[in-house]
């Protein structure tokens, strides 16, 4: 036997130790160390890898040295239906009539103050009281002598119009004058704003109809604003007449309203020709136009259809058989 058969042959009687104290110790160490710390976390680790997808079973579409099939969809079942809420109670309405009556009588006894609504229905009870009855009627027992002197007061409210001037064309009073206030007042007349007291549209026509004539003539056009009525006061030559005044601008329209002195006239004189109130549509249209300037006047006729009679006064034109005609 040679000497280096020796070593090898203790070489392999001693692998047979060394692995089983491999063996052995391995557990123990892996024991030591982590005190079951590091089980756990390959656990969690296992837990959390995903999941092998499984394939559908079919032969699948081989590619690049693969085999792809379809993946199977989870088996989760249908889903369960959802219980339906029950629907909810209707809300509940307040008694506010109750409310009143506890805040009236209750909570505080009657020593508090009624609201402003309970005041202001407790003084129109009283008032019909009072309309009704409230002091003795003619029926008696507190009657109804009250609420038809009420109505009797109604009745003479209502305001009497004029019958000599139609209300289609202008509103005046029983004594031929505008029932708006007086807007100003010279020696010779009264202003009134033509403002709800003549009609739009009739003042509209006076207005086309005086600005076609001084076309003609030549002379500047009048404006719709201001407008005014002028009633002539006694001592003038025709008191009482009504007139529809416009203004060629605000300055004539001062000079006019203010001291009487009108250089650039647009007048147009309303002139009823039954003055008994039997036919109040019959009135006629007087035109002034004048310009102090150009030295020029001119009077125009117009019937109550519009049509242009003559150029001249209408009272010159109805009487012909006037002094001065």
């Amino acid at each position: 036997m040679s000497a280096l058969s020796l070593p090898l042959r203790r070489r392999s009687s001693l692998r047979p130790l060394l692995l089983a104290l491999i063996l052995a110790i391995g557990p123990a160490c892996a024991w030591a160390s982590g005190g079951g710390g590091h089980g756990e976390e390959a656990k969690k680790e296992a837990e959390a890898a995903p999941k092998e997808p499984s394939y559908v079973n079919e032969k699948g579409v081989e590619a690049r040295g693969y085999t792809y099939k379809r993946v199977a969809r989870d088996d989760k079942g249908e889903p369960e239906p959802v219980p339906k809420a029950p629907p909810a109670p209707p809300p509940v309405k307040e008694d506010k009539a109750a409310e009143k009556k506890d805040e009236g009588h209750g909570g505080g006894g009657h020593g508090e103050e009624p609201k402003k609504e309970d005041k202001k229905k407790e003084e129109k009870k009283e008032a019909k009281a009072e309309g009704h009855g409230g002091g003795g009627g003619e029926h008696g027992g507190g009657g109804h002598g009250g609420g038809h002197g009420g109505k009797e007061a109604k009745a003479e409210k209502k305001i009497e119009l004029s019958k000599v001037y139609a209300r289609s064309v202008i509103r005046l009073g029983l004594d031929n004058r505008p029932l708006t206030p007086v807007l100003h007042s010279n020696p010779y007349a009264d202003y009134f704003l033509c403002r709800d007291t003549i009609s739009e549209r009739y003042r509209d026509t006076l207005l086309d109809e005086i600005n076609t004539f001084a076309d003609q003539m030549g002379l500047a056009r009048a404006h719709a604003l201001p407008c005014t009525v002028k009633v002539a006061k006694p001592g003038t030559k025709v008191p009482g007449a009504i007139f529809v005044e416009f203004y060629v601008d605000e300055a004539a329209a001062r000079a006019c309203i203010r001291g009487g002195e009108c250089g650039e006239t647009r007048l147009v004189l309303l002139m009823p020709k039954d003055k008994s109130g039997k036919s109040p549509q019959d009135i006629y249209r007087s035109y002034t136009l004048t310009d102090a300037k150009k030295y020029k006047r001119a009077d125009y006729c117009v019937s109550p259809r519009g049509q242009l009679l003559a150029k001249k006064n209408c009272y010159v034109h109805l009487h012909p058989d006037w002094l001065f005609n």
